[in-house]
């Protein structure tokens, strides 16, 4: 069952990824396609799939809560910026950081959206059930 809820929510995420890029070559104006499509900060871009993905599989895979992976991979995406301004081949960036950030941010919000859903769905059903109850009772 849980598999299941990863498998539908990596398709709604692709089919959207996908939706967003075709649509956006399609419907936006020259100068923005020229700004984010040609533009050599496509890596910035690449830092938000990324984490979003990270932080997807580290809080289905290592079961940490929300908070949890929130720290703990801003910690790693600092590190890792850091880290990439003492080597000679890469450049570290904010936008890239705060790219990353933003992904992590999105997945997160995302998923507590959904659990604060669900508990909402199962409180709307315990009600409905105690009202049939209810009624049947008398």
């Amino acid at each position: 069952m849980k598999a299941r809820h990863h498998l539908i929510f990596f398709i709604l995420i692709a089919s959207c990824a996908i939706l967003l890029f075709f649509s956006s070559e399609l419907l936006l104006p020259e100068e923005i396609k020229k700004l984010v499509f040609r533009s050599p900060q496509i890596d910035t871009i690449g830092h938000f799939i990324g984490f979003f993905i990270l932080t997807w599989l580290v809080s289905s895979i290592l079961q940490l809560s929300l908070f949890s992976s929130l720290f703990t991979l801003n910690f790693y995406a600092a590190l890792s910026e850091l880290g990439q301004y003492y080597l000679g081949f890469r450049n570290a960036e904010f936008s890239d950081f705060f790219a990353d950030i933003a992904g992590i941010a999105l997945y997160i919000f995302l998923k507590y959206t959904y659990l604060r859903y669900k508990v909402f769905t199962l409180k709307r059903i315990i009600k409905i059930k105690q009202i049939t109850r209810v009624k049947q009772s008398q």
